[in-house]
């Protein structure tokens, strides 16, 4: 006697048409049903990792209507003839259209392909964008303009011209896409030249803009002559720079265009950058920052950075940073 094991969810659904075939012909049969919470151990055993799934003497037939099909030419149900196997047919698809309905409102979330036609969202409408009068890069002088009487005057390192996070210019203002820095750095006349070649070449300017969204160079950074000893103050200037915080918006690219299109030529730029930025997008931004208040929310464990250097845990006082003091190991 063969033995027949039905495996499905602990629910009607796509099971129950061989389960009124069998029970219609009054043929014994082992009814296997889990919870959905046990899928995840029954699924690696599956031919598809699917159910429902008939197992005939110990081999397994996946597919609801594969497994209809068999129990109903094995027991009579699938008609004498083509015309009657066709309408057997008929009601089984009927059937299967019943099922799909009935699982979209248990679970609306789930996918069920009924035709094959695909379903594209309508174009973003970008009737709101103008854009400007020159929609390309401009060029950056590699030295600033001083005054005919003024002797460019040199300046210290300062650090802190690069330390912990860009409190203004941290938003994209034309709230489309740009490059954002990670971390801090300084850009020469070099870089900001790479940054404006590629995105001019790489975008088009009759659907897209860029504009920058940092100062030209104007920190001087000194360097002493080639053999010359140390002591007797400051070198020459050699070059200037652009100082750059963590979070801010080096450049923004807009138009009447979607992210995707902009991406590979800001991500190029991105990547060879002299720091850690990143190509990103005003909804992505704003999406990050949510994450961030809810993983701050949910967090559990109340020993956090900002709490252990606030109450000087471990005397970390003592050695680590002022800048850690402040902003809890976050910019480094």
């Amino acid at each position: 006697m063969v033995h027949y094991k039905l495996i499905y969810f602990n629910l009607r659904g796509r099971a129950e048409l061989a389960r009124l075939i069998l029970q219609h012909q009054e043929i014994a049969f082992e009814d296997f049903r889990f919870e959905r919470e046990d899928w995840p151990k029954y699924k690696a055993g599956t031919p598809f990792g699917q159910v429902p799934v008939l197992e005939v003497d110990g081999k397994p037939l996946a597919q609801s209507n594969a497994i209809a099909r068999y129990l109903a030419r094995q027991h009579g149900l699938a008609g004498q003839n083509d015309w009657e196997q066709s309408q057997a047919d008929m009601y089984v698809d009927c059937i299967y259209d019943l099922i799909g309905g009935f699982l979209r409102q248990w679970c609306p979330r789930m996918v069920i392909q009924t035709a094959g036609m695909k379903n594209y969202k309508p174009p973003i409408d970008f009737s709101g964008i103008e854009l400007p009068e020159k929609p390309k890069l401009t060029f950056m002088d590699k030295v600033p303009t001083y005054p005919s009487n003024l002797k460019p005057p040199k300046m210290a390192k300062r650090i802190t011209l690069m330390r912990g996070p860009e409190l203004i210019h941290n938003e994209f203002i034309h709230k489309q896409y740009g490059i954002v820095a990670l971390c801090g750095g300084r850009l020469n006349s070099g870089h900001i030249e790479m940054i404006r070649m590629t995105i001019n070449r790489k975008m088009d300017a009759n659907r897209m803009f860029a504009v920058w969204r940092i100062d030209p160079p104007w920190q001087p950074l000194t360097r002493k002559g080639q053999g010359k000893r140390m002591g007797g103050g400051k070198g020459a200037i050699d070059h200037y720079v652009t100082p750059i915080k963590a979070g801010r918006v080096i450049v923004e690219v807009g138009g009447k265009c979607e992210f995707a299109e902009v991406f590979s030529f800001l991500n190029e730029v991105a990547h060879i950058l002299p720091f850690n930025a990143k190509a990103t997008s005003h909804e992505l931004m704003e999406a990050e920052k949510i994450k961030e208040k809810e993983l701050a929310a949910s967090n559990v464990n109340p020993y956090t950075a900002e709490y252990v250097i606030k109450n000087n845990m471990g005397g970390c006082h003592d050695w680590i940073s002022p800048y850690d003091k402040k902003w809890f190991f976050k910019y480094v």
